[in-house]
């Protein structure tokens, strides 16, 4: 059941899609079906969710809908959106909080994120800890600090669920390399440009590591190889339970539990 409408202004909208609110909320409103089905529940009533680089999309799903949540803190590094939701969310149950650490696409002069020791809320206190389009913008070093940071706030039987590229193609046809091959196809002079940057690479050694799709717009597109999404994965006290193909809203996703 809908409620009254919770409306962002657009200064504080990022993405791809900023001007399609609606898609954005529907979309939103399947990423919750998936943490409560990662979480094994109908809904997030018992559940208390930790979203980084939270955006403004969850927020005004959960409140428009009217989903019930036991609780749920957002973290980002865009402080004027941060200020704008401590300022106009009254719901008890929802906390937001300034994430000032450093990215090279939406927060170049923060903070590195592994000189980061700590957050502002309670360890242990999480059932689901989510990141939907952060990885998909960090470095290697910051995909493994960003997994040890987060680890003390999940419950022993919590899950951690984030979204990333990964370089292969799929069956679903979603993926950030199934779409870029459409897009090549039809781009002809964009070819050697991806010969350049995967497929040279491809025919010799399998997919590279990492790749920063488009330097001129750093971190952009972060992409990992498979195995390499896996590899860093190791010694950041989690474990993998799944590396998942993408689904129309949402491309690789990676669902882990706390070891």
């Amino acid at each position: 059941m809908a409620t009254k409408s919770f409306d962002i202004p657009r200064a504080f909208r990022r993405g791809g899609k900023l001007d399609d609110v609606e898609t954005s909320v529907r979309d939103t409103l399947k990423l919750i079906e998936l943490m409560c089905l990662e979480l094994g529940v109908t809904d997030l009533s018992q559940s208390h969710v930790l979203d980084m680089g939270c955006g403004w999309r969850m927020t005004k799903s959960l409140l428009e809908h009217n989903l019930p949540i036991a609780g749920y803190v957002g973290m980002d590094v865009f402080a004027e959106m941060i200020e704008f939701l401590q300022a106009n969310v009254t719901d008890p149950r929802f906390g937001f909080y300034l994430l000032d650490t450093h990215n090279e696409m939406y927060n170049p002069q923060g903070r590195p994120l592994a000189e980061l020791a700590h957050l502002n809320v309670r360890e242990g206190s999480f059932d689901i800890i989510c990141l939907f389009s952060v990885f998909t913008h960090l470095a290697p070093h910051d995909y493994v600090a960003m997994l040890k940071l987060l680890r003390p706030y999940a419950r022993p039987d919590g899950k951690l669920i984030f979204s990333l590229f990964v370089n292969e193609t799929t069956a679903s046809g979603y993926s950030f390399i199934d779409n870029m091959q459409r897009y090549w196809t039809n781009n002809a002079s964009q070819v050697e440009q991806y010969k350049d940057r995967f497929a040279r690479h491809l025919e010799s050694q399998g997919p590279p590591a990492f790749v920063d799709f488009d330097p001129s717009q750093p971190l952009k597109w972060a992409i990992y190889s498979r195995e390499h999404a896996i590899q860093l994965v190791e010694g950041t006290g989690w474990k993998i339970e799944s590396l998942n193909d993408p689904e129309e809203h949402i491309q690789h996703y990676m669902t882990c539990t706390p070891v």
